[in-house]
């Protein structure tokens, strides 16, 4: 009984460690523009996280920002 709830509790473990990277690596490689400024930041911008909701865009890549008319935020400059 204790071998399988180990087996378990691991297979658990892998899977949020998963879903952690996974969660990660999209967080890291998205831009935020704001819809009323037309600029786009870094996630980790300051000047990003006092966009308010509804005027939050999310952007895959910086081309993609840039092709929807949005131009780089001057602080921390994507």
């Amino acid at each position: 009984m204790k071998r399988v709830l180990t087996k378990k509790v691991a297979m658990l473990l892998t899977m949020v460690v998963f879903m952690v990277v996974a969660v990660g690596n999209v967080y890291a490689n998205t831009y935020i523009g704001n819809s009323k400024s037309h600029k786009f930041h870094y996630t980790d911008c300051r000047a990003a996280k006092k966009i308010s909701p509804g005027n939050t865009v999310y952007f895959s890549s910086k081309q993609e920002a840039i092709n929807a008319g949005y131009a780089s935020c001057g602080i921390c400059k994507p």
